[in-house]
């Protein structure tokens, strides 16, 4: 339960690209601004406001109940003493303070939503409200009495803030509604591939082309798989991959396409860089479909983060300097 719990928090999140925390930076505004209500510093209460989106402010007990969610993702494999060590992301901080930005960005998101929400009149049907207080009582009802009270956890509490996520998945599904998810059977076709990739550009194209030249020239004699291979050489964030008819990259399109099962390409040049690929998988009508979704999928989260980006400019954020401290 509490893994589904937390998937469902996670999901509006993940929609989103990351975004700032702090105030805006002072320039010229494009909309009215709602200024930030005031936060308290210092000492924290249960009731004292921690984040302000606008005038809407969170009182510290809400923001323990999302830290509580994130928390409790790592506690089957990870140990306490993780929360100390240093994140891969901003030099100098730790897992935890990582992990204490990533629930605030969440809680303003879910404010911002919920204010897009109120303003065009969106509110949870009868049915879907009753889902989300329903899942509430659940979730409070499997949690032990130490465990409530250590993270001020309340069934009023805790059925606000489910209430509060579902009206933003609605949101982002009122949006998403919005796009165009036609594409035509020939627009679908794409083969699944391995692929080995250097970024270059003007400033160093040539030395990228020769050093990729020597990659292929490995790659036919090296005694590891492909994917091993550019797995270890690669600058691109995942091997594997589909490339399909929708791909901007025309060169390497049109190299895929023209390829075989099994076949290993020539250098392909781009205007980001230079591309070896491996044909897995030739186009078929589950690898269509496949790509399909994911083309889908990509319109609807780029059109959800677009109209956020707009929502969230129409409101100033102010954080709580004994969150960010911890």
């Amino acid at each position: 339960m509490k893994r589904k719990v937390l998937a469902m928090f996670l999901c509006i999140s993940m929609m989103i690209s990351a975004t700032a925390c702090g105030k805006k930076e002072a320039e010229e505004p494009k909309v009215k601004v709602e200024h930030a209500a005031a936060v308290d510093n210092g000492t924290l209460k249960e009731d004292s406001a921690t984040i302000a989106v606008g005038q809407t402010t969170v009182p510290y007990n809400e923001y323990k109940v999302y830290y509580y969610f994130m928390k409790n993702q790592y506690e089957d494999t990870l140990t306490p003493e993780v929360w100390n060590y240093t994140g891969a992301g901003e030099e100098g901080k730790t897992i935890g303070q990582e992990a204490i930005e990533d629930v605030l960005r969440l809680i303003i998101q879910v404010k911002v939503i919920g204010k897009a929400a109120a303003a065009q009149g969106v509110t949870l049907a009868a049915d879907e409200k009753e889902e989300a207080d329903y899942n509430a009582t659940t979730f409070c009802e499997s949690l032990s009495e130490e465990e409530k009270q250590a993270n001020s956890i309340t069934p009023t509490l805790l059925a606000k803030i489910f209430e509060e996520n579902k009206l933003a998945e609605k949101m982002y599904h009122v949006i998403t509604g919005q796009v165009d998810v036609n594409i035509t059977p020939e627009q679908s076709q794409a083969s699944r591939v391995q692929m080995l990739y250097l970024k270059a550009d003007e400033s160093n194209k040539e030395q990228v082309k020769q050093q990729m030249d020597g990659l292929a020239t490995q790659a036919q004699s090296s005694k590891d798989s492909f994917y091993a291979f550019a797995k270890a050489n690669t600058q691109a964030s995942e091997v594997e991959c589909l490339i399909g008819r929708l791909d901007e990259r025309t060169n390497l399109l049109n190299a895929v396409m023209s390829m075989k099962k099994g076949q290993v390409s020539s250098v392909i040049e781009e205007k980001d860089g230079y591309y070896i690929v491996y044909v897995l998988e030739e186009s078929n009508q589950t690898i269509n479909e496949e790509y399909k979704n994911e083309v889908v999928a990509k319109r609807q989260t780029e059109a959800f983060q677009k109209t956020y980006k707009t929502w969230s400019e129409q409101y100033e954020v102010e954080v709580s300097k004994s969150l960010l401290i911890k």
